[in-house]
C-alpha cells in the first residue's frame, strides 16, 4: 500500500482564474504568493520523484498484444 503526499496548495485568488481565462500561465502571475505556490509544488514534486526513484524499482513497461 502506498502513501499519498500533498505536493502543494494553490491559493484561491481571482488572478489564477483570470490568467487561465487569458491563456497565461498562473505560475508567472504578478502575485508573489501565486508564483511561490507553483514553485513550491514544482520543488516538492521533483523531491518526491527523487525519493521514489531511490526507494523503488524502475517502472515496468506494460505491453498489450492483440
Amino acid at each position: 500500500m502506498s502513501n499519498s503526499v500533498l505536493l502543494g496548495q494553490v491559493p484561491l485568488v481571482q488572478g489564477i482564474r483570470e490568467s487561465g481565462d487569458a491563456g497565461k500561465p498562473a505560475a508567472v502571475a504578478a502575485e508573489a504568493s501565486v508564483q511561490e505556490a507553483f514553485a513550491k509544488i514544482a520543488r516538492d514534486t521533483a523531491r518526491q520523484i527523487a525519493v521514489r526513484n531511490e526507494t523503488m524499482a524502475p517502472t515496468q513497461v506494460v505491453r498489450l498484444d492483440n
